[in-house]
């Protein structure tokens, strides 16, 4: 996919620029861990590691397929630890002030814009994905013939896997979901697109997908007082709130549609009161009143089972 390619580009770059036309049976680990360092200088140690491993994959392909006589030397370098995946969510409250801020933007000067410029775009964007746990790039891809609001599905086209998905639809999304299908019959109604341009601006007109919500986020951001969040946190948020609430991780992994139930653990620290409840039943004490529990609905089936005569003897 072209979005793949161009993130490949990007993360060959550094690659390029600090082993140029050096001969690649000659790199050594030793080669690899001073990049490493290099890169560490000023870059994250999750960058470093995926620049490493296109490295290390470019070099599999070369002995695999042309049969280079070569070893792998991303293999034996010491690496930098594969950090732990990033979990930063909103507490209620603090959804509904963005949400607030989103939907009355101001000036530079902090006034109050006039009704013309305020557009439900932000707003209805991060409600829905704080409902949905769609990916940025989901939902400002979403066309009106993927929504299918009688069985309360989203049918996403354009996602991480690159395979088509299913989103359920809560209440609120659902609700969202309405109020921007009116808002585009009444002023586009050609449009396929669920986030569109309301005016003419930037080279986009009436109707046009809106490409990106960055830079109105980030603003937003900074009005409702929030730091250190970004637009893909409001899938953590998702996940956050679906685990305390006391969904399984499971659970969430389907809704989060993640490849593997490990990459959905990075929520569990959230729930432990549920960890809590799930091991009591384990006891020793717990078990022993399962096992007189299930005597006491032996001895009533028992009876129930039991029938007398006239003379009040069983038979």
């Amino acid at each position: 996919r072209d979005r793949g390619f161009a993130r490949l580009q990007y993360a060959a770059k550094p690659l390029l620029e600090y082993f140029g036309d050096s001969d690649l049976s000659k790199i050594k680990e030793s080669h690899v861990e001073k990049y490493i360092a290099w890169r560490s200088k000023s870059v994250s140690d999750g960058t470093v590691l995926r620049e490493v491993g296109m490295l290390s994959a470019a070099f599999n392909h070369a002995i695999r397929k042309h049969h280079w006589r070569v070893e792998n030397p991303c293999v034996k370098a010491d690496l930098p630890k594969e950090p732990k995946g990033r979990v930063r969510w909103l507490t209620h409250e603090q959804a509904k002030t963005l949400v607030q801020v989103a939907n009355n933007p101001v000036d530079q000067k902090g006034s109050s814009l006039s009704s013309q410029y305020k557009s439900p775009v932000l707003g209805d964007f991060i409600e829905l994905a704080l409902n949905t746990g769609c990916r940025r790039s989901e939902l400002l891809n979403l066309k009106w013939i993927h929504v299918d609001l009688s069985t309360r599905l989203l049918h996403l086209e354009q996602t991480k896997s690159g395979e088509w998905q299913t989103v359920p639809i809560n209440e609120d999304a659902r609700q969202v979901l309405v109020r921007r299908m009116r808002l585009r019959d009444a002023v586009c109604p050609e449009s396929p697109w669920v986030f569109f341009h309301l005016t003419s601006a930037f080279n986009a007109e009436v109707g046009d997908r809106v490409k990106s919500v960055r830079k109105a986020f980030s603003t937003a951001c900074k009005r409702a007082g929030i730091g250190d969040f970004h637009i893909h946190d409001l899938r953590h948020t998702f996940a956050s709130w679906l685990v305390m609430n006391g969904v399984a991780l499971f659970e969430v992994s389907k809704l989060l549609r993640h490849s593997s139930i490990q990459m959905t653990e990075r929520y569990a620290h959230l729930a432990p009161d549920h960890l809590h409840h799930a091991v009591s039943n384990l006891g020793f004490s717990a078990q022993f009143q399962h096992t007189k529990n299930l005597e006491s609905v032996a001895v009533c089936q028992n009876g129930l089972n039991t029938r007398v005569n006239g003379r009040g003897e069983r038979i």
